[in-house]
C-alpha cells in the first residue's frame, strides 16, 4: 500500500517552519507547536507584511506556552501600523502610544490542530479578555496570563489622559486545520452562543470595535503562498520616463497608482495588503510613524500633487526591462532606496486613494548585475540619511563575519548569518543556528560594552548610539563566539528556565564577566564607547586582550557540560542572591532589568551586581 499523501497544510508548515527557524528549534518540537507558530505568523502577515518581513519568528515570539485558553497575544497600533508584544518593554510601548497612537487593538489567537472541537474550546479563548476587562486575575498558576492583565491594564489606564483619549478593539481569531465546509458549519452550530457572549463585552467596546474570526485550511494556505510569492511586476508608461541606456536605465516619474498596483493585492474583504517580498533586497525596512514619515504623510494627504516637488522618490533595480507597445514592463522589483516612501504611499491609499491619483513619484530603474548591486544600494543610500546600521549588513566587516560563521562549529552545530535577506539561506533545513545582525548587537551590547540592561530595554536607541564605532575587523573571532555564547545562553533558558526569559542579557554578562574577571574588562567599553586612535603598543595591547578573552570563552562553548555547569550555577546564585530580579510581572519590578548591572561612571542608581565578585567569582 502506498504512503498517503501529506495534507498541502502540511506541507505548507513543514516549508515554513525549515525556511524561518532555526534546525536546533524544530528538530524537537511537536508538530502542534508548530502549528501554531505558523499560525500566528501568518496571522501577523496578514495585518502587517512589514512586519513579518522584519520578523519572521514572530509566531513564536506572541505565543503564551500552556496558558490556559490563549495560545497567542499581542497589540497593534492605528488599524496595524506597529505592533507589540509582552516582550517589548513597556515603558517604550506607552511612549509610541502617547506619541502616535489613535487606535489599540488588542489581539487573542487560539488554534486548535484537531478533529474533534467543542463549543467550550472557544469559550475558553473568549473568557481571557473578559477576565481581564473585568479585572479579575487567573491566579498563581497563569502567570502569563496575568502578565498581559498587567500589560493591557497599564496602557488603558484612565488616569493618563493621553491614555484615556484612545479608542480599544478587540480582535478574538479561532484557527483550526479544518476545511471551509467545516468550519462554516462549527461557526454556525456556535453563532447564537458567541453572539449571546460577545454582549458581554458591551462595557467596554462598541459591537463595531469587537472581531471574532474563524480561519482554516484555506486562509492558512493562501496565506502562506503569498508570502513567498515573488512575481512583482511594474507597469510604467513610456511618456513618464527617459531610456538613458537603452534597455538598461530609465529615469523619470510613476504614479501612485502604478506603483501600488505593483507593491500590494486586493484581500478577501477588499483590503489593501502589501506583498511581502517587495523590500527584500531592502537594507532596511519600514521605520514606522517616524517623523520623517509623518511629513511624508502630511505631504500626500494635503499637497498631493506637489509630491514629487518634496520627495526623493524610489530607485529599483531589476532583472530586466521589457518593451510592450505604450509601456515598459519591469521584472523583477527590487526597492532598494525608498521603503520609507513606498510604505507612506501604502499607509495613505488605506485612508484616502482619491488624493492619491495625483502623487507622482520620481523614480530610477536600473536593471543591475550582482556585482553592480552593492554599488547602487550604498549610494542611493548613503544620501538621504539612512541610519548607519542599515548599511552595515553590506560592509566589508560583515562580510568577514559571515565568512567565520559558516566555518564555526560548536558541539556539532552549524552557524549562518544571515548578512541580508537570503532566499537561499532561509530555505535550507540543515543550519542549527541561523544568526541576525541584531543577535551580534545583543551579544556584544551585553559582553563587551557591559549594558545588557540597556539590550533588555531601549535596544534601538542604544543600537543608535553606538553603532558607529562597533564594528571593527579585529574583533570578527571575538564577535562570533560571543554571539555563539548567547545562542546557546538563549537555547538553555528557553528550554529549562523560561520564567527566567527576560533575564538572558544579564546571564550572558555574568558568564562574560566571570571568564574574564581577571581582565580589565573596561577597556574593550572604553574602545568602543569613545573610539580613540591607537598607538601601535596599544593596538598590540587590545589584539594581546582580544585573544585572551576568546581563550577564557571558548571552554565554554566547546563542551555543553562546562557550558551547563556555569550557567547552572549562576542561575542558582541569582534566585539566591538577588530576589528583585525574579517574578518580573509588574511594571515596578520589570524596572529592575533596566538599572545599571555595574557602576561604570558616576551615577546615583545603585547597580543590579554591586557585590559582583562576592557573589560569583570563587578561585
Amino acid at each position: 500500500m502506498s504512503k498517503p499523501k501529506k495534507p498541502l497544510l502540511d506541507k505548507n508548515i513543514e516549508k515554513f517552519i525549515k525556511s524561518n527557524f532555526d534546525k536546533r528549534e524544530y528538530k524537537n518540537t511537536d508538530i502542534t507547536k508548530q502549528f501554531e507558530w505558523f499560525v500566528n505568523s501568518m496571522h501577523i502577515w496578514s495585518i502587517s507584511t512589514t512586519y513579518f518581513n522584519s520578523n519572521t519568528k514572530i509566531g513564536k515570539v506572541i505565543e503564551l506556552g500552556d496558558s490556559r485558553g490563549s495560545d497567542a497575544f499581542f497589540i497593534s497600533i492605528n488599524d496595524y501600523e506597529q505592533i507589540f508584544t509582552l516582550e517589548d518593554n513597556l515603558e517604550d510601548v506607552i511612549q509610541y502610544i502617547k506619541s502616535y497612537g489613535k487606535v489599540i487593538t488588542f489581539h487573542f489567537i487560539q488554534t486548535k490542530r484537531t478533529e474533534h472541537i467543542n463549543f467550550p474550546d472557544f469559550l475558553n479563548l473568549l473568557d481571557i479578555p473578559l477576565t481581564i476587562w473585568q479585572g479579575n486575575t487567573f491566579g498563581i498558576s497563569q502567570p502569563i496570563l496575568n502578565k498581559i492583565k498587567d500589560f493591557v491594564d497599564e496602557i488603558t489606564t484612565d488616569e493618563d489622559p493621553d491614555l484615556r483619549k484612545l479608542k480599544h478593539k478587540l480582535a478574538i481569531t479561532f484557527y483550526t486545520n479544518k476545511v471551509d465546509s467545516d468550519l462554516e458549519t462549527l461557526e454556525k452550530d456556535w453563532e447564537n452562543d458567541i453572539r449571546n457572549k460577545a454582549k458581554s463585552f458591551s462595557t467596554w467596546f462598541s459591537q463595531e470595535n469587537i472581531s471574532i474570526s474563524f480561519r482554516g485550511y484555506s486562509f492558512l494556505n493562501e496565506a502562506f503562498e503569498k508570502t513567498i510569492s515573488n512575481d512583482l511586476e511594474l507597469i510604467v508608461k513610456k511618456d513618464n520616463v527617459i531610456e538613458v541606456d537603452l534597455k538598461k536605465y530609465l529615469i523619470g516619474f510613476i504614479t501612485a497608482e502604478e506603483l501600488l498596483t505593483c507593491i500590494s493585492y486586493q484581500n478577501e474583504s477588499n483590503d489593501s495588503i502589501l506583498k511581502p517580498d517587495v523590500f527584500v533586497n531592502n537594507i532596511r525596512l519600514y521605520l514606522g510613524r517616524s517623523p520623517v514619515n509623518e511629513k511624508i504623510e502630511k505631504t500626500l494627504l494635503d499637497e498631493p500633487s506637489k509630491f514629487h516637488f518634496y520627495n526623493n522618490g524610489l530607485t529599483i533595480t531589476t532583472k530586466s526591462i521589457e518593451d510592450s507597445s505604450k509601456n515598459f514592463i519591469i521584472k523583477s522589483v527590487n526597492i532598494v532606496n525608498g521603503c520609507q516612501t513606498a510604505n507612506s504611499i501604502y499607509n495613505i491609499s488605506r485612508l484616502d486613494k482619491n488624493n492619491l491619483n495625483e502623487v507622482k513619484i520620481p523614480v530610477k530603474i536600473i536593471v543591475a548585475e550582482d556585482l553592480e548591486y552593492e554599488k547602487i544600494t550604498i549610494r542611493t543610500n548613503t544620501q538621504n540619511g539612512i541610519d548607519n546600521k542599515d548599511l552595515l549588513s553590506i560592509s566589508a566587516t560583515q562580510k568577514e563575519l559571515e565568512d567565520f560563521f559558516k566555518e564555526l562549529k560548536f558541539r556539532n552545530a552549524s552557524f549562518s548569518y544571515i548578512r541580508q535577506k537570503s532566499v537561499d539561506v532561509q530555505n535550507r533545513d540543515d543550519i542549527d543556528y541561523k544568526i541576525h545582525l541584531d543577535d551580534i548587537l545583543r551579544a556584544v551590547f551585553s559582553t563587551i560594552l557591559l549594558i545588557p540592561h540597556k539590550v533588555t530595554g531601549y535596544f534601538d536607541q542604544t543600537t543608535a548610539k553606538y553603532v558607529d564605532n562597533i564594528f571593527d575587523e579585529r574583533f570578527v573571532k571575538l564577535y562570533g563566539y560571543l554571539t555563539v555564547l548567547f545562542k546557546f545562553v538563549e537555547d538553555y533558558i528557553e528550554e529549562k528556565e523560561p520564567d527566567l526569559k527576560r533575564l538572558k542579557y544579564h546571564i550572558l554578562y555574568i558568564m562574560y564577566k566571570k571568564a574574564n574577571f581577571k581582565n580589565n574588562h573596561k577597556e574593550f567599553e572604553d574602545f568602543f564607547r569613545t573610539n580613540p586612535i591607537l598607538t601601535q603598543e596599544e593596538l598590540n595591547e587590545q589584539i594581546e586582550l582580544i585573544s585572551n578573552t576568546i581563550s577564557n570563552i571558548y571552554p565554554l562553548l566547546k563542551t555543553e557540560e562546562e557550558f551547563t555547569s556555569e550557567i547552572s550555577l549562576i542561575i542558582n546564585i541569582i534566585k539566591d542572591k538577588y530576589p528583585n530580579l525574579q517574578n518580573l510581572t509588574t511594571k515596578a519590578k520589570e524596572r529592575e532589568l533596566y538599572k545599571p548591572v555595574e557602576k561604570l561612571y558616576r551615577t546615583r542608581t545603585t547597580p543590579i551586581f554591586e557585590t559582583f565578585e562576592d557573589n560569583f567569582i570563587t578561585e
